[in-house]
């Protein structure tokens, strides 16, 4: 099978192995309840050693890991085994909630040599979400956290600051925990739209997040044309490959399949007429895997 070069100015590789998930966050775009446009269980997953067979070809730099997203990762029946068999040369990063169950995480640390997710980064390997609605206090987490930790495993926790008041008070008493547990914590900015009411009934609506590079481009009625091209390498959990979130949550426009023997990745502009449909995680202002701010996902022009 050819292989595949990432190009130099790609920042990231996410591999969603599954959409599902085991919780069901209220804010979240997986979420079943909250957004009627999106199924995430009708995504098709392609097995294990498809998956293996496949970021096998992949020839990237040490500083740009596989990451491994959803959905929630370890909800795929062959996580463990797609871990293991992995090149050696492929870093691996997980996005995960770790709601495995202790038996579970006890596995994992029996099967899977610490070293093998771990890389000299200002951001642990496995990055643990906080979700305070479906977790309570976390302390249930911050015990399997230092399961994982104290086997070796770099690992912290990670959470949205979505701006629910009783939210925010979770996850400041969460930094807190977690400092007094020697367990890296950090919070990540809220991307999105938040809507509620003040204190006296008024509703009110605010789009959180700098999308200023890119004036219009998210949460926008107005479509427009433009070209585009992405520094992100996007593997949905059928092996398709698209061109931004939206596409990939859409399920829309992908560019090829990974598990093509024949597929190649081209670094190029592409024609795309949603122009204000714009994921905002695509097109958010943030930091890229320096931790250096300004970066954006995707590079725009010819807006029209």
């Amino acid at each position: 099978m050819r292989a595949i070069k990432i190009p130099e100015d790609y920042k990231y590789i996410a591999v969603f192995l599954t959409m599902r998930c085991n919780l069901n966050c209220s804010f979240c775009l997986n979420s079943i309840d909250k957004n009627i446009d999106f199924n995430r269980l009708k995504f098709k997953e392609i097995g294990g050693q498809e998956w293996v067979n496949a970021l096998n070809r992949i020839q990237t730099r040490s500083d740009i890991p596989i990451s491994f997203c959803g959905g929630e990762p370890f909800l795929h029946k062959d996580f463990i085994h797609i871990i293991n068999y992995l090149k050696p040369e492929l870093n691996i990063d997980i996005l995960t909630n770790l709601n495995w169950g202790e038996s579970n995480i006890r596995k994992f640390i029996q099967e899977i040599e610490p070293e093998r997710i771990k890389r000299n980064t200002p951001y642990p390997s496995i990055r643990v979400s906080y979700h305070p609605e479906e977790m309570g206090d976390g302390e249930s987490l911050i015990k399997n956290v230092k399961l994982l930790q104290d086997a070796g495993f770099n690992i912290g926790i990670e959470s949205v600051m979505y701006p629910h008041p009783n939210q925010i008070e979770a996850i400041e008493q969460m930094a807190i925990k977690c400092r007094n547990n020697g367990i890296s914590f950090r919070p990540k900015s809220f991307t999105g739209v938040y809507s509620g009411t003040d204190d006296i009934g008024r509703p009110f609506s605010i789009l959180h997040g700098n999308y200023s590079k890119y004036p219009g481009c998210t949460l926008n009625n107005e479509l427009k044309s433009s070209l585009c091209k992405t520094s992100e390498f996007i593997l949905g959990p059928d092996g398709n490959v698209y061109r931004c979130h939206r596409d990939l949550f859409s399920e829309e426009f992908p560019i090829g399949n990974i598990t093509n023997p024949n597929f190649e990745l081209q670094d190029i502009f592409r024609s795309c007429n949603k122009y204000g449909q714009c994921h905002p995680c695509d097109v958010k202002v943030k930091t890229n895997y320096k931790q250096e701010l300004g970066h954006t996902s995707v590079e725009i022009k010819e807006i029209s």
